[in-house]
C-alpha cells in the first residue's frame, strides 16, 4: 500500500470524523493520565503526613439523603399525572 492509496480512504468523506477523532482520544488519554498521576501524588502525600485530614469511609445510613434510594420514575410519572390532558386549546 502506497501514502496515496492510504491518503484517499482517510479522506473519503464518510471516515473523516472518525480520522478526526484520533487526536481527541489521544488528549483525553493524556489527560486521564495526568489526573490519575497526580491523584497517585496525593495518595502518596496523605499517607506520608499524619496530620493532613483524612477522608471519611462510612457508609451512609437509610436516614441521611444520600442514603435513600431515588426513584426518577415516580417523578417522573407524578410530573406527567398532574400535565393537563390536552394540550391543545378547546373550541
Amino acid at each position: 500500500m502506497d501514502w496515496r492509496q492510504l491518503w484517499e480512504i482517510m479522506s473519503a468523506p464518510d471516515n473523516v470524523p472518525i480520522i478526526a477523532l484520533i487526536p481527541l482520544l489521544a488528549f483525553y488519554i493524556f489527560l486521564a493520565w495526568r489526573q490519575a498521576h497526580a491523584n497517585d501524588l496525593l495518595i502518596e502525600q496523605l499517607e506520608g503526613d499524619a496530620a493532613l485530614p483524612r477522608p471519611t469511609t462510612a457508609k451512609p445510613g437509610p436516614s441521611s439523603p444520600a442514603g435513600r434510594k431515588k426513584s426518577t420514575s415516580g417523578r417522573f410519572f407524578c410530573a406527567w399525572n398532574s400535565s393537563p390532558r390536552s394540550l391543545s386549546p378547546s373550541s
